[in-house]
């Protein structure tokens, strides 16, 4: 029978005590990381970090929370499953907006900040009536338009809410009448005769040609009605810079 020398037991056993306490020290380390991992995918998804707050600004006529909630990101969805790419592009498929913003801010809060297009004037669009925007996008369908309202009258197709219209003519309509003053937008017509562009605007004729410098057409116009001009005159502003008025021709009674 061979006896283990004391020295040589006491080695082997440090040694299998050093590679026991190894082992537990790296299944320690493992169950440590996987708690962290655990503990912070619970965090993430926890109503600690889950949207409590959004703010929108600018919006009046468009509503992008309801854009949020289609997409069901709205209060109580985690904050990092929020896609704010994805709730700009809804928000933009309103055609009243014209621009907007989403900031994801940590912990739990959304800010959104939208841009509305302003309404100018019903554009023709084959049988039927679209309202078009500062910036010539159709925003929507409408009525017939009143004596009241500010139209214009070039036929540009079927058009539908989103698209733009591209119509020169059109456009610098539409351009005209936005510039217009306030007051003397109601009422105010635009068709197009030969290559040019004639408006009728508080009574009077407008000859302006083509569509180009329709901004400053309409100040020179606003311009020429304050300083007085006769009722049923017809104003040329076809070289704005050098407006003519021709007075209305008196009738001439008929003999008897």
């Amino acid at each position: 029978m061979t006896v283990m020398e004391p020295r040589v037991a006491q080695r082997r056993k440090t040694v299998s005590e050093d590679r026991a306490r190894k082992r537990l020290k790296w299944i320690l380390v493992v169950i440590v990381l996987i708690g962290l991992v655990a503990g912070t995918l619970w965090l993430i998804r926890s109503p600690i970090l889950s949207i409590r707050q959004i703010d929108v600004l600018g919006a009046e006529l468009t509503d992008p929370r309801g854009a949020v909630r289609a997409l069901d990101m709205d209060i109580g969805t985690p904050t990092i499953d929020v896609d704010g790419d994805a709730i700009t592009t809804a928000i933009l498929e309103d055609p009243w907006v014209k621009s907007a913003t989403v900031e994801i801010i940590w912990p739990g809060s959304l800010a959104i900040e939208v841009s509305e297009r302003t309404p100018v004037a019903p554009v023709q669009s084959g049988e039927r009536w679209v309202l078009a925007s500062d910036d010539a996008v159709v925003i929507m369908a409408v009525g017939d338009p009143t004596a009241d309202d500010a139209a214009v009258a070039i036929d540009q197709g079927s058009l539908e809410p989103g698209e733009v219209i591209t119509d020169s003519a059109a456009v610098g309509a539409l351009l005209f009448i936005d510039r217009l003053s306030v007051e003397r937008r109601a009422g105010t017509r635009i068709h197009t005769e030969g290559d040019g562009l004639v408006a009728q605007v508080a009574g009077y004729t407008v000859r302006l040609g083509r569509p180009v410098d329709m901004g400053q057409k309409a100040s020179v116009l606003d311009a020429l009605l304050d300083s007085g001009i006769p009722e049923g005159a017809t104003i040329v502003l076809i070289a704005p810079l050098r407006p003519a008025v021709t007075n209305p021709q008196p009738e001439v009674e008929a003999e008897e």
